[in-house]
């Protein structure tokens, strides 16, 4: 989950970037709400939902709702920026720690992703080193948060004590999000949050680019 793990996420600022740009997102103030939204409408009852629920399909070898799981996530994005942002991710962690790894029996595992999306794949890798779901949302959590905060700091006019404080923030509240997921049962994956999802489409039309989304 380390930023420095070769998957290229630091590329891809999920919309922040043009938001950034317009002044949508200008000080700290605006980027906790952007990350309390992240939470609240993506991670909770999208991503983190996804990654759970990708953990306990293979844990009893339901392989079908696996592969679905990771369609699902492909077809409910809007952006196709996006897309392409979460499966790019997804297939060089694969790759990554596939040939880490050294194991068949895990790249059989990986083929069964149609789009290799992130979090699948993140479950995958997660479910192959015999991480708990509860712990392995709370590491993705973080993960996506840390990269909310690494692309604000060269986006937006906050100091590193500031960035840190937000993050310090945010895990704080990310045991109760994650305990939420974990209480979900038969609950569809769930996108609904419009503003990022503008964001994101307009990314291409930003004058000058340091993200790919």
């Amino acid at each position: 989950m380390d930023s420095f793990y070769p998957v290229g996420a630091f590329a891809y600022s999920d919309g922040l970037e043009t938001a950034a740009t317009e002044g949508h997102v200008h000080d700290a103030d605006s980027l906790r709400d952007w990350m309390d939204h992240f939470v609240e409408s993506v991670f909770v009852p999208c991503e983190g939902l996804a990654l759970v629920r990708s953990i306990r399909a293979l844990r009893i070898s339901d392989h079908r709702a696996l592969s679905e799981l990771d369609a699902e996530l492909t077809a409910i994005r809007p952006a196709s920026a996006v897309r392409a942002a979460s499966t790019g991710v997804g297939k060089r962690l694969l790759s990554s720690y596939g040939s880490i790894c050294g194991d068949e029996s895990f790249e059989s595992l990986a083929r069964l992703l149609p789009f290799g999306n992130a979090a699948p794949a993140y479950a995958l890798v997660f479910f192959h080193r015999g991480i708990p779901e509860r712990e392995a949302a709370l590491a993705f959590g973080y993960n996506r948060l840390a990269g909310t905060v690494s692309a604000g700091l060269r986006l937006v006019s906050i100091g590193q004590q500031q960035g840190q404080a937000l993050l310090t923030r945010s895990i704080e509240g990310l045991p109760s999000a994650v305990e939420r997921i974990l209480d979900m049962k038969d609950e569809p994956l769930r996108s609904f949050s419009p503003m990022l999802d503008i964001q994101q489409m307009n990314h291409r039309y930003v004058y000058s680019r340091l993200f790919r989304s």
